[in-house]
Formats: C-alpha cells, sequence, structure tokens
C-alpha cells in the first residue's frame, strides 16, 4: 500500500497546473482549520491557560530573564 502523501505527490505530478492551484488553494485551507482548532484545544486547554496568563503577568512585572543569560550558562 502507497502511504498517503507518496499518493498525493504521484497525483499532482500528473494533474493539470491548473488543478495543483486549486489543490494548494484546499491545502492552505485546511492548514489554516487545523491551526484554528489547535488554537481552540489551546484556549480550553484551562491549565495551559493558566500557564500563559501566570508568563503574561511575569512580562508585565519585568519578571523575566534575558535569552543571552540563559545561553551563557547553558
Amino acid at each position: 500500500m502507497i502511504p498517503l502523501r507518496e499518493k498525493a505527490h504521484e497525483i499532482i505530478d500528473i494533474i493539470s497546473e491548473k488543478r495543483v492551484a486549486e489543490i494548494i488553494d484546499l491545502l492552505e485551507f485546511l492548514k489554516i482549520k487545523e491551526e484554528l482548532e489547535a488554537t481552540s484545544e489551546i484556549f480550553n486547554d484551562k491549565s495551559i491557560m493558566e500557564l500563559i496568563k501566570k508568563g503574561l503577568k511575569e512580562m508585565e512585572n519585568d519578571d523575566v530573564v534575558n535569552l543571552e543569560d540563559v545561553i551563557e550558562d547553558v
């Protein structure tokens, strides 16, 4: 059985440029849809949202560590 991505490449290789452009539009739509679903999962996860809020509050209070300082310690 051919893996799905490999099969998709085979099909794309034999269809017209016009259809490839349509496929790209569809893939971009699906990518955005997947990103929105992932974002929604984050917003609905209370523990992640608490960590984000905590991090934002730390940034507001300037309670952060410079990346350069972290790199120096490694």
